[in-house]
């Protein structure tokens, strides 16, 4: 019986040897080779001589930094802003939930490719977005671009849609959840003199604290991966102003444009993005399930 389960389960373990471990493996071995096609016959160990490179260039920090800048502006956004969509949809006083739900689940629907050229035609100089504001008398404003030496005029772009593209999702799972809280619960605490708000912050909320941690750790894990929508509306302009992590990685290692083009290095720089996220993710699980002491005894 053993045995031919050990079968079964071998063509599942061929695939993840296959396509996870050893891509995994052979990323650690790249990040201390050094490899650019254009050059190089083959890859050439250069020990750490990638992270001495990683140290000295400034435009992998300030990809870094822009990408856990747009973490800590969206995650917190879209995880209030859904927390209350969920609670109004949940609601029994709102009519039409069986046609607005399907709506909201429009934006996550749409391929990025989409997203990213409708987007930018709305941001554009000439788009309906500077049409609406000159209508009502305001001057229209670059989006995509660096008015007046502002850089991050197009980050906040980047963070409005993706706020609009995943609020919607956190919407429907706390939703969800708060529809799969017990009856018995809601009713038994009604009948002790409970309000509908003290219900739903004194015991509803706490009952699906675990669906909210799953959603936290998986828009944060998602936000720090966020290179399709940058890759459509601004290819990380103006400039490098909307260069993310992993949007640099793909210059360093697919595109071959930057100053430091190179697969090792490359890699190197995914390790790092791994670490990253590992690190933030081991932070809000400590800080959630409050786990230090689990940890540290």
């Amino acid at each position: 019986m053993k045995r031919s389960a050990m079968i079964l389960i071998l063509p599942t373990l061929a695939f993840l040897l296959i396509l996870v471990v050893y891509p995994t493996v052979y990323l650690f071995y790249m990040m201390f080779q050094s490899f650019n096609p254009l050059l190089d016959v083959a890859p050439h160990f250069v020990g750490l001589g990638n992270f001495i490179t990683f140290i000295n260039d400034p435009e992998a920090i300030y990809a870094i930094f822009i990408m856990l800048f747009l973490t800590a502006i969206t995650i917190p956004a879209e995880l209030g802003l859904g927390i209350l969509l969920g609670i109004l949809l949940s609601s029994r006083y709102l009519y039409g939930r069986s046609i607005l739900a399907p709506l909201l689940l429009i934006p996550m629907s749409i391929p990025a490719v989409i997203i990213g050229l409708n987007w930018k035609m709305i941001f554009f100089t000439e788009g309906p977005l500077n049409a609406f504001l000159q209508s009502m008398g305001i001057p229209p404003q670059p989006w995509l671009s660096a008015p007046f030496g502002n850089p991050f005029n197009t980050i906040f772009c980047l963070a409005v849609l993706d706020v609009w593209q995943w609020t919607p999702f956190i919407a429907l799972a706390v939703s969800s959840g708060i529809e799969s809280a017990p009856a018995e619960v809601r009713e038994a605490a009604s009948l002790d003199g409970a309000s509908e708000m003290q219900i739903l912050r004194h015991i509803i909320l706490p009952m699906i604290k675990s669906v909210i941690i799953i959603i936290l750790l998986l828009r944060i894990i998602d936000s720090l991966k966020i290179f399709d929508i940058i890759y459509m509306l601004t290819y990380g302009g103006p400039g490098s102003v909307t260069t993310t992590l992993p949007f640099y990685i793909y210059k360093v290692g697919f595109t071959l444009t930057a100053a430091r083009a190179d697969l090792g290095y490359a890699s190197l720089l995914a390790v790092i993005l791994l670490l990253i996220a590992s690190i933030l993710v081991v932070m809000v699980l400590m800080r959630v399930l409050k786990i230090e002491k689990v940890i540290w005894e």
